[in-house]
């Protein structure tokens, strides 16, 4: 197909937050529309069946790569539905959400529209997406014998507004060859805190290498859902848990294995520039906890040159800390004059085997059994191992948090800047925790 590309400065997204974060993109900045046409300004009136029918779809894209794979199941679709034409349009950056925003102010709305977890809540309260429920009730959009677990995301208000059309997952990634040379059992769904600890001793005392790095904001999130809570409230305008003892023992057990020196020190983990450096992808450490997706599997194996252990955060063999991240879903515009033949679209990106062939996983692992059944002997031998893991965290997860609140980037940033203060020892994690929440929630009060 060919492109016409508009570049949009996102110097934002070039950074290590985007390249640690769980879905399967790139960072290089594009917009345009992939059909090389103009979208209309307005849908046109439903159709008879079998009549000719043109769907508009929108979607974030950052790589050339990302725009390839969707045009693919587009032509895919168009063959196998020849009086349906999808014209996509993509944007990248902020100017995505920029766009949909104008777009339903004017009432100009593509059919299909890509999502975002973090903004899915918005975009359901502005009014801008079409409950899915019929179509999965009739079957349009076939979610037979797909986990809850894979569609709680989605779910707003009792409503389903999004399909996810791909999976990751946290993970701790681990060296087999090291773990078996000190002696270490490599660890499984019950895998505890306490073990954890123990064998990143033993590792240390064997191989003389670290054990892991210390833990992120990602790791607290689970630590706390562990604990039956969550780091924001309900209504978001407050930190999620009372108890500071939590935030306690989180930064306390860190600093025993700080001062052990089985983890790596702050000083080497603040000069981390990508997924390739680090304790972990350079070989000096046993375990890669370090905020790792399950998409981030093939990189570091790339770099490790071996093939290597998948394993939960510690802790959450009782399924309450792991869940599924949605990479994105799609939803349908509540403006479409054509919802029968977006959810068919929808249904055929989700769920069709040479759709799934197609992406090769690209935007997260599929989830419908038939797929992940099928997709066996296309896979790598890394995607296997990786939907193995995700089977297993499907079995021991609960329902993804909320997306986080307007104000949860700046709590983010408070969170990192009090944690390195405890690493560094300048202040005692009991004080820690009283300013962590003073600021954070001033910081969700003012933002709410």
């Amino acid at each position: 197909m060919k492109q016409k590309v508009t570049t949009i400065s996102i110097t934002a997204l070039m950074g290590l937050s985007l390249t640690l974060a769980g879905c399967s993109q790139g960072s290089t900045p594009a917009a345009g529309d992939s059909t090389g046409k103009q979208p209309s300004a307005a849908p046109s009136k439903a159709p008879t069946k079998n009549e000719p029918v043109t769907l508009r779809m929108t979607y974030w894209a950052g790589s050339q790569l990302t725009v390839d794979k969707n045009n693919a199941v587009i032509e895919l679709f168009q063959k196998a539905n020849p009086n349906i034409k999808i014209e996509a349009e993509y944007y990248a950056g902020d100017a995505y959400n920029d766009k949909i925003n104008v777009q339903a102010a004017s009432n100009s709305l593509p059919d299909i529209v890509r999502i975002d977890y973090a903004q899915i809540q918005n975009y359901v309260n502005k009014g801008i997406l079409k409950p899915l429920d019929e179509y999965i009730a009739n079957k349009t959009i076939d979610m037979t014998g797909v986990a809850d677990v894979n569609m709680k995301g989605g779910i707003l208000n009792g409503k389903t507004y999004g399909i996810n059309i791909g999976n990751n997952a946290l993970v701790m990634f681990y060296d087999p060859e090291k773990l078996e040379k000190a002696g270490v059992k490599a660890p499984g769904p019950d895998y505890t805190w306490e073990q954890y600890e123990k064998d990143m001793q033993t590792i240390k005392e064997k191989l003389n290498i670290y054990g892991d790095t210390h833990l992120m904001q990602t790791h607290f999130e689970v630590w706390l859902r562990q604990h039956d809570k969550a780091l924001f409230n309900k209504t978001q305008d407050a930190l999620g848990y009372e108890d500071d003892k939590l935030f306690i023992e989180f930064m306390e057990q860190q600093l025993r294995w700080q001062k052990k020196g089985i983890i790596s020190p702050m000083g080497v983990e603040l000069e981390i520039r990508g997924l390739e450096d680090g304790p972990f992808p350079k070989g000096q450490a046993a375990f890669g906890g370090f905020s790792y997706w399950s998409n981030h599997a093939d990189i570091m194996e790339t770099q490790l040159k071996k093939p290597l252990g998948f394993a939960m955060y510690p802790g959450s063999g009782d399924g309450k800390g792991m869940y599924m991240k949605p990479s994105f879903f799609h939803g349908i515009a509540a403006s479409s004059k054509h919802p029968d033949e977006a959810a068919k679209f929808i249904e055929f990106f989700t769920n069709n085997l040479d759709a799934a062939k197609s992406l090769n996983a690209y935007f997260g692992m599929p989830y419908h059994p038939k797929l992940v059944a099928g997709m066996q002997n296309t896979f790598s031998d890394t995607q296997k191992r990786v939907s193995q893991y995700l089977q297993i965290v499907e079995k021991h997860s609960s329902v993804i948090d909320p997306p986080a609140p307007v104000g949860g980037a700046e709590v983010g940033k408070l969170f990192t800047n009090i944690r390195a203060e405890v690493f560094y020892e300048k202040i005692a994690p009991d004080k820690a925790a009283e300013r962590f929440r003073k600021e954070a929630n001033a910081i969700l009060g003012k933002k709410k």
